[in-house]
């Protein structure tokens, strides 16, 4: 019994450890949802927006993902812009992913808040 409950304790601190790790937009800036994210090799000032490797949209889904655990191995930082609704650029959230992640993904569907995560 103790060794399954010890078993069990691993599992649990792995999955909290693997959790913290991803870096995700909010849902919302006051009032305005987040509609869009962007994802950038270095800096946004720096201008090295990247495109996503797969991108998919209807007029109610929208799904977009980027490949960026390459760019780590090359001592780059990515950076992930939330965008939302209403709001211009300078009122954009900037997360910067400080720890390797492997992807980037947005995802939006007609009735369920947009979500953007690096993980």
């Amino acid at each position: 019994m103790r060794f399954q409950k010890l078993i069990l304790g691993v599992i649990l601190v792995f999955a909290a450890a693997v959790h913290a790790q991803d870096f995700k937009c909010p849902s919302n800036q006051g009032k305005s949802p987040l509609f869009n994210a962007a994802v950038f090799d270095g800096p946004p000032a720096e201008k090295a927006e990247l495109a996503p490797d797969v991108s998919r949209g209807k007029t109610s889904y929208t799904f977009a993902s980027w490949d960026v655990g390459y760019l780590y191995g090359m001592g780059h930082t990515v950076y992930l812009v939330c965008k939302f609704t209403g709001l211009g650029d300078a009122q954009d959230v900037t997360i910067k992913v400080e720890k390797k992640v492997r992807q980037c993904v947005f995802r939006a569907d007609k009735g369920v808040p947009a979500e953007a995560l690096c993980k």
